[in-house]
């Protein structure tokens, strides 16, 4: 067949200087299912926006069905081609979810009933029919991420890409967009540092390093070379000691498995009484938060969190976790009571608590203002009312930190996702917070670059708190893991426990083990290659 997509001698370079793309060939045929891989910064998701004619090419070509993408035939792409991106919030720009989902079939000249029967299609199918008229700012990332892909599902694209179209989601929702895509018929492109997730999702592997195509193989055969995955930064496999030990507790200890009620108020142990210990360093005692719009965050949450803990948030999007550690962080006041290190956080304590309590965003872009990375991690250590020679030692070794030393003069937002990410953290790291709260820390971030992030929080003296739907990560940095559902939290406890507690399943959709045939699958691959 002739191809769909034929690129030829593709460079593109940024208005700061950066060659993006360096001389890429490749070609794409109908109905192909290709995972596009890489280092962060490698050059994806700026190849993929020339698929559609977001971006033109400096030099080169790239044709659509054997014509450039241009005049006529680019508007025709840009209707036929789906892009998500790895952030809802670029896709979600109206008043709400049924302008958004509208926009694409109006655009495609549709009538208003043709419109109608395919907006409320494709927001049923996404679960989000109830929320038709709601602001897509009062969702939770989940839905965003849900109603971003609803107005591609509108407009029944031939072609879609995906970029990271699982981060951030918890694992109910993540086999969800699994199912979908492995009925879409169409050709996929897709983004993703997760290889478990492609791996049950595609066929190809195109694996870019600096901007130029390195290896374009099977994907069974590149998740099946550990040397290959760990020249491109891509090896995974620290994070299938997890799947091992999950897979050796459902085998052989299953018989031991508590028989958790199916929903309790809380199966957290009672709170000790005043005096009898010492005081949390953060605390929350039946504390509730409302929303503007009436939507309620969190209600009535008890939760003591100790020096030095290391303990996970987690729970189905909208759960409420990035409203709860947004009030331990004092930048959200809801009722009930709060403490850090015994006092009421009122008044200055309030004012004061960001010098101890640092948080990382779960969207770098909500935190990155700054015109250089050096300026960027420098601006906390100036309110901190250091100095200049104290601004730049700690700058320096934040950013190698997180291996983003070569990076100082670079523009934050020019950056790609997962080096955001990770400068968004060395600024957090360079305050020297007592209590670090990370709210979907490894989202976006390529394997070499999670597998260094644990390491960099292992060896940190501080509280940890970390929201996340990563359970390999969870496992691997939190021995204590809260659960949340609908605001409340409905467990407390071991993170053992919790990776052991089947009652989650029904519950909120945290279950973890449908990923586990895909691991196990690729580890008898791995085994087999010298």
């Amino acid at each position: 067949m002739p191809p769909l997509f034929q690129i030829e001698s593709l460079f593109h370079q940024y208005a700061d200087g950066h060659m993006a793309i360096r001389g890429i060939d490749l070609t794409i045929h109908e109905g192909e299912r290709v995972a596009l891989v890489g280092r962060n910064g490698a050059g994806k998701t700026t190849l993929v926006k020339h698929l559609n004619g977001l971006y033109r090419p400096h030099s080169g070509r790239v044709l659509y069905k054997g014509r450039p993408l241009e005049e006529d035939h680019l508007l025709q792409g840009r209707l036929q081609v789906g892009m998500l991106f790895q952030d809802p919030d670029d896709q979600l720009f109206c008043n709400n979810l049924d302008e958004d989902v509208s926009f694409g079939p109006l655009n495609q000249g549709l009538d208003s009933r043709q419109v109608e029967t395919r907006v409320r299609l494709a927001l049923e199918r996404m679960g989000l029919g109830e929320l038709r008229y709601k602001p897509a700012h009062h969702l939770s990332f989940g839905q965003k991420k849900r109603a971003a892909f609803a107005t591609l599902l509108s407009m029944e694209p031939p072609v879609l890409i995906l970029d990271e179209p699982t981060a951030c989601l918890d694992p109910g929702q993540e086999q969800f967009f699994t199912e979908l895509l492995g009925d879409f018929r169409g050709t996929l492109l897709c983004i993703s540092q997760d290889l478990p997730f492609l791996y049950g999702l595609c066929s190809r592997a195109v694996v870019l390093e600096k901007g130029r195509v390195h290896h374009d193989i099977s994907l069974e055969e590149l998740v099946s070379q550990g040397n290959r995955l760990r020249d491109h930064g891509l090896d995974f496999t620290f994070r299938l000691s997890c799947c091992r030990e999950n897979g050796h507790v459902h085998e052989e200890e299953d018989s031991e498995q508590e028989n958790l009620p199916s929903l309790p108020p809380s199966s957290r142990e009672p709170l000790p009484a005043p005096g009898s210990s010492p005081p949390p360093l953060l605390c929350l005692e039946d504390y509730s938060h409302r929303y503007s719009d009436g939507t309620w965050g969190i209600r009535s949450v008890s939760l003591r969190i100790g020096e030095g803990e290391s303990v996970a948030l987690v729970g189905e999007n909208g759960a409420g976790k990035s409203t709860l550690v947004a009030c331990l962080a004092g930048i959200l006041q809801g009722e009930g009571a709060h403490t850090f290190e015994g006092k009421p956080v009122t008044g200055r304590v309030r004012r004061d608590l960001w010098r101890h309590v640092g948080l990382v965003f779960q969207d770098p872009a909500d935190q990155l203002f700054s015109p250089s990375c050096a300026e960027e991690t420098a601006f906390g250590l100036k309110q901190l009312g250091l100095s200049r020679g104290e601004i730049k030692a700690r700058v320096e070794e934040a950013l190698a930190l997180v291996r983003l030393q070569e990076y100082a003069n670079r523009v934050p937002h020019h950056l790609s996702a997962g080096e955001r990410k990770r400068l968004a953290l060395a600024a957090v790291l360079a305050m020297r917070p007592r209590v670090l709260i990370l709210d979907e820390p490894t989202a976006n971030l390529d394997p070499i670059s999670e597998e260094t992030l644990c390491h960099i929080l292992q060896g940190l003296p501080v509280t940890r708190i970390l929201i996340s739907h990563d359970m390999d990560i969870i496992s691997l940095l939190c021995p204590r893991t809260v659960v949340l559902h609908r605001g409340r939290i409905i467990r407390d406890y071991a993170t053992t426990r919790f990776l052991k507690d089947e009652n989650l399943l029904s519950v909120n959709g945290l279950h973890h083990s449908f990923k586990s045939a895909c691991c196990r699958e690729i580890m008898a691959l791995q085994s087999q290659v010298p």
